[in-house]
């Protein structure tokens, strides 16, 4: 007799024992099966603009009452009262590189006070959905370990963008890039100094006062976060690494070999509230694979979106600009271990299956978050072109685990 464990997709997922009669040989209850295939159940467009719309590191909330914002940069904010099969735009001043919805039902807008970019930062909020917004601004430059006297030069939400997370206590905190002034000296004497890592930024009244500054890596930016349903002091992140040669490597030792010695995602895990950080090990991906979104659901599955990569100047240029097509990472246990080839699974995420939600050259290149519709139902949306090199409109796929 054999016992086989049979996915089923009814609303939610469930692994249930099925027993084979006619087997001999014994039982193996550690055997479980998972998807080995992801559908595409519907597509919308939300936006399209001829004339190209620019850096697009969309973002997508879902709202305390059931609404799904999404943050379409220059394009507006765009919100979806019926799951996303409709989307209303609404317009805006802004070109936000980091967006957020509190608990309380304030969504959070985060750009740079001027261009080219210093350190200081502006922060808005809505309480009424986006029709309007209160303003301030936030000089990052103190923030740093020297404070006034030696202050990060340059913070960047636009260009590397930013994510919101809120604790149990109500500390509403983001994470952003900021730099000092040689920040790209690799090879300085001091570690603390190269870098353009995203500062962990806390609030604890609502957003009057900003502080307590914690590094979330020196050498990761582009970060979002994702907490575990049953331990809200556990939490995983998924960045993007980027830097030069350190003291010590040599070119044998860099993971791309063109251009960046190091442009990868990454994982980061948490288990004490966002204080510090660790690097997942095995998290690292194959060159330019970054870009990546992450979502933890109460059924504990854990969803990353992310570029294929690409190890070659030849093989990024066949893919298009973007540099990769858009690829799902599933972890079905929280992220201790990911889905590989139908029936395993691995500890090392770089060895993730990658399934395909976006083909090659259809113009993805840019951040394609997620949020849950029903247990194994989701909504990511992206951006595309009919070619990498003009990204004109924000689409949006419904999709799920399994077949048909």
């Amino acid at each position: 007799m054999k016992v086989q464990y049979v996915l089923l997709l009814f609303g939610h997922l469930c692994l249930v024992p099925v027993v084979l009669l006619g087997q001999t040989e014994p039982p193996s209850a550690d055997k479980k099966a998972y998807p080995n295939e992801i559908t595409i159940d519907s597509e919308v467009t939300l936006f399209t603009n001829e004339s190209g719309i620019g850096h697009t590191m969309l973002q997508m909330e879902r709202h305390p009452d059931g609404t799904i914002y999404v943050n379409g940069h220059a394009s507006g904010l765009f919100k979806s009262t019926d799951e996303g099969e409709n989307w209303q735009r609404i317009r805006w001043m802004y070109n936000p590189g980091g967006f957020g919805i509190s608990q309380d039902g304030r969504i959070w807008l985060i750009t740079s006070a001027t261009r080219p970019t210093n350190s200081v930062i502006r922060i808005c909020q809505s309480s009424d959905g986006g029709k309007t917004w209160q303003e301030q601004s936030l000089d990052c430059g103190p923030l740093a370990k020297g404070g006034a006297r030696d202050p990060y030069n340059a913070a960047t939400p636009d260009d590397a963008y930013t994510n919101f997370l809120e604790r149990p206590d109500g500390t509403w905190m983001f994470s952003c890039s900021m730099r000092y002034r040689d920040w790209d000296d690799w090879l300085s004497e001091d570690p603390t100094r190269p870098g353009l890592g995203d500062v962990m930024v806390r609030t604890i009244d609502g957003g009057k006062t900003w502080g307590d500054p914690t590094i979330v890596h020196r050498h990761c930016t582009e970060t979002e976060f994702a907490t575990d349903p049953q331990d809200p002091d556990h939490i995983l992140a998924a960045s993007r690494i980027q830097r030069g040669l350190l003291p010590g490597e040599d070119k044998a030792s860099a993971v791309c070999s063109f251009g960046w010695e190091y442009k990868n995602a990454l994982l980061l895990d948490s288990t004490n509230g966002g204080r510090t950080f660790r690097v997942v090990p095995d998290s690292m991906t194959r060159c330019y694979g970054h870009r990546a979104t992450i979502l933890w659901t109460e059924q504990n599955v854990v969803v990353v979106t992310r570029q294929h990569g690409c190890e070659t100047p030849q093989e990024r240029a066949a893919m298009g600009r973007s540099g990769g097509w858009l690829v799902v990472n599933i972890s079905m246990d929280g992220g201790q271990t990911w889905i590989t080839d139908a029936g395993a699974t691995t500890t090392a995420f770089y060895k993730a299956r990658e399934f395909t939600l976006v083909p090659p050259r259809v113009g993805h290149g840019f951040t394609a978050p997620t949020v849950q519709l029903t247990a194994n139902r989701f909504l990511t949306v992206y951006a595309a072109g009919p070619d990498p090199s003009l990204t004109n409109t924000i689409r949006g796929v419904r999709w799920h685990l399994g077949g048909r």
